[in-house]
């Protein structure tokens, strides 16, 4: 995967399908604080979700690594994925988040949506499988970085708010039992 996919990727987040196209298949924790992962921490709960040691070698079919200040990036076999890392509520200060905060019925839903002060938003950026397939990968990596700070899941391409200890990690099962998916 080129810096340009990854930059492409970064660039979608807060904007509707109208504009960039369908949105990446992405899966956002929504996190009580801006506490992240230290990069050997997101190669190990990596090798836990798929079983493949992680290094930080670019050129590695299981690697997560770096480049710049802003862009930390993963190869999972051929699937490509991006990490975007906030210590501000995701979608914070753009129409479209204040538009689906508004649409949320749920009063626990607006809730969390409003209280969630920083987020982890990961992307599949590449790969030749299906948007089920996609989905898979992802939740495979969320069920491992899932943790107390996380007060829920959201799903850009799906408009979709997950809440909820207990009722994230059952859909991430969900997710990850729908399919198999290679990545070796």
């Amino acid at each position: 995967m080129g810096l340009q996919e990854a930059f492409e990727s970064l660039l979608r987040m807060g904007k509707s399908g109208r504009e960039l196209g369908d949105p990446p298949v992405s899966i956002v924790l929504l996190l009580r604080e801006g506490s992240f992962p230290r990069l050997e921490q997101l190669r190990e709960l990596a090798g836990r979700a798929f079983g493949a040691i992680f290094s930080g070698d670019i050129a590695a079919r299981h690697s997560i690594y770096q480049r710049g200040v802003i862009f930390t990036l993963a190869n999972v076999g051929s699937h490509n994925l991006s990490f975007l890392f906030r210590t501000t509520p995701y979608g914070d200060h753009s129409k479209e988040a204040d538009d689906f905060e508004k649409a949320l019925h749920r009063a626990d839903q607006r809730q969390l949506w409003a209280e969630h002060r920083a987020f982890i938003a990961i992307d599949y950026v590449k790969g030749d499988v299906d948007i089920d397939s996609q989905y898979v990968v992802l939740a495979r990596l969320c069920s491992e970085l899932y943790n107390a700070n996380c007060m829920g899941l959201y799903l850009p391409r799906e408009n979709a708010l997950i809440l909820g200890d207990e009722n994230a990690r059952a859909q991430l099962s969900k997710i990850i039992a729908h399919r198999d998916v290679d990545v070796t």
